[in-house]
This record gives structure tokens, C-alpha cells and sequence, in this order.
């Protein structure tokens, strides 16, 4: 059957209705569109075709190896789902994701998969707090292994908003839930449990609007922790350093002296004190000290000790060094 256009006749004084033409069907246009509807669906779908060549081909899932995964539990939880019953749903779909993850990487697409099922499930039973930590984990996982453009990455994404738009319009309402859901699990759980590890890296976010040192400082006890309790490693551990790494890169792009301090430390916890990121993060500090005279002793302390560690690790030769050493002459 194809597809009518009805069109009600406004001059009918008995309000008949006219039947217009019938759209045929076609190789180019299946569903009997008219023709300038088909010629958006075309473009929309070649929009999309064109973006999956740009996903990254992910490693094979492991989950072959463990068919067992997907037994009778899994199949509870997913009939537990589909017919609505989320609240029931949810503590099977948990157990079964423990158990993924205890034999599966934490980024094979099957635990992602199921890790968002599981979050979904948190925002189907009114938890959007626990939901938005598993989500930005997720997230960016799926971002890493699918691309952003991949549909699994954007539904993730539509879920943190969901998530977010249950918790507040302002990013302080998202800190203050994330902080007291961190303290509980915290209380109940331990510091170093895999949901009080994601729930404090999602805190770290929503801080970053209002106090980007106090971000830096959580992320780095989040990495600390996370490096203890998972390994150096694992998939989540690299997460939580990639975020320190992005919010060092905001405070530096900020450029205010408090925040580029902070940035200083994060980088020397996580590239070390004699790495090019910190000491580059070291040479912009100073430059903002010597931007004030009344900071200008500090900019020249810090560019003497910027300069030493650039001798030491890269050489007196280096680009770098080189430009610590003019600006500190400039300054002396």
C-alpha cells in the first residue's frame, strides 16, 4: 500500500475530505514518500552512512569466550525489562554485570552495553544520580571505542541529559547530589569501590563551573584511589586520568594563577615533575606571576626552577628550555 496525502476541503460545506494522489513505492523511495520528503530521508541517510565510515572498528568483543554470561540470569533480567518492570529489572541486571566485568574488560562493548542498560535502568527507577556516574564513564568509553558519531555514544549522551535534567537546571544542584550520593557510598561501600571511584569523577565535572581547584583536587584522589583499588591499567583508571588531564588543560586555557597552580601539581602527579606537560604548565604559571609586579619575585623563583628541570630532563639545547632561559633574562 502506498502512502495518501489527506486534505480537508475548507471551502466544503460538508466538510468532505478529498483522498489525493497515491505516492508509489520505489527502489530509491520504499515507503511511498512525496517527493520532496524522500529527497530529506535520502539526504539523512546518506548523512548517516557517511558518518559510520568515520566509527572506529572496535576490538572483538570477548564475550564469546564466555557464553555463560548471557545465561539464564541475563535473560531474566532483559523479560524483567521488556516487560516494564524495571525496578525488578535492575539488582539482576547488577549481578550480571559484576560478573562481565569481573572476566570481560571494563571497555569491551558488551560491558558497555550492558553498563548502559544498567544506568538506563537507574533513570527508569528514579536513581538519575547513580545513573549520571555510570553514564559519563560509559560515555566516554564508547566515545574512545565507537567514535562519538556511533548511535550507542549518542544515546549515552541523550541519557547523561536526561539524567541531568532530573537533578536540577544548575550545576551546583548536580555537585550537591553527587556529593551526598559520594558520602553514602562512601559509608556503605568503601572509598575505593568501582561506584564511589565513577560517582567522584562525575562529581569532578560538575565542580569544574564553580571551582575548578577543588575538581583538580577530587580527580586526583579519584586517580589515586582508582590506581590502588583497579590497577594503573585498567580502563577506568586511564579514564579518571584523562579527565585530570582535560580539566588541567580548562584551568590552564582560564588562565587564572590559582587554577594554573593546581594544574601544576595535577601534572606532576600524573606526568611527573620533570615531564614536558609540566613543565610547560610551569612556564605559563610564571608568565602569569610576571603579568603582576607585585608577583613578579615568584615569576622569577618559578622560571629558575622551571629552567633547572628543563636542563635536567631535556637539555640545555631544547625549544623549551630555550624559552624559559630568554624569559627569565627578560625578567632579571
Amino acid at each position: 500500500m502506498g502512502r495518501y496525502r489527506i486534505i480537508t476541503l475548507s471551502s466544503s460545506l460538508t466538510g468532505s475530505r478529498y483522498v489525493g494522489r497515491r505516492f508509489p513505492k520505489s527502489a530509491d523511495n520504499p515507503y511511498g514518500l512525496d517527493k520532496k520528503t524522500a529527497a530529506l530521508m535520502a539526504q539523512v541517510e546518506a548523512g548517516q552512512e557517511e558518518a559510520a565510515k568515520s566509527w572506529p572498528e572496535p576490538s572483538p568483543s570477548r564475550l564469546s569466550d564466555h557464553p555463560e554470561l548471557r545465561g539464564e540470569r541475563y535473560q531474566e533480567a532483559e523479560d524483567y525489562w521488556e516487560f516494564d518492570f524495571p525496578d525488578r529489572a535492575l539488582p539482576v541486571y547488577e549481578e550480571v554485570l559484576a560478573a562481565h566485568e569481573a572476566v570481560l574488560p571494563a571497555d569491551d562493548t558488551a560491558t558497555l552495553q550492558l553498563r548502559q542498560r544498567v544506568a538506563e535502568a537507574y533513570l527508569a527507577v528514579g536513581q538519575p544520580v547513580a545513573a549520571l556516574a555510570l553514564l559519563a564513564q560509559t560515555h566516554a568509553h564508547l566515545d574512545r571505542v565507537l567514535g562519538p558519531t556511533h548511535p550507542d555514544t549518542r544515546r549515552a549522551s541523550d541519557d547523561m541529559t536526561n539524567a541531568r535534567s532530573q537533578l536540577g537546571p544548575l550545576s551546583r544542584d548536580e555537585a550537591k547530589a553527587l556529593a551526598a550520593e559520594l558520602a553514602e557510598l562512601e559509608r556503605t561501600v568503601g572509598p575505593d569501590h568501582p561506584k564511589a571511584l565513577r560517582t567522584a569523577c562525575a562529581l569532578s565535572s560538575a565542580l569544574q563551573l564553580n571551582s575548578l581547584v577543588q575538581a583538580l583536587k577530587v580527580l586526583q584522589e579519584t586517580l589515586d584511589r582508582s590506581e590502588r583499588a583497579l590497577g594503573t591499567d585498567h580502563p577506568d583508571t586511564r579514564h579518571v586520568q584523562e579527565e585530570l588531564i582535560r580539566v588541567c588543560e580548562y584551568a590552564e586555557y582560564r588562565g587564572k594563577p590559582d587554577e594554573v597552580r593546581a594544574a601544576v601539581r595535577a601534572r606532576e602527579r600524573v606526568h611527573g615533575p620533570d615531564a614536558p606537560e609540566t613543565l610547560t604548565t610551569m612556564r605559563g604559571l610564571a608568565q602569569l606571576y610576571a603579568s603582576s609586579r607585585r608577583r613578579k619575585s615568584k615569576a622569577v623563583e618559578l622560571l629558575q626552577d622551571t629552567l633547572e628541570r628543563c636542563q635536567r630532563a631535556l637539555g640545555p639545547d631544547d625549544p623549551l628550555t630555550a624559552d624559559v632561559r630568554r624569559q627569565l633574562e627578560e625578567l632579571s
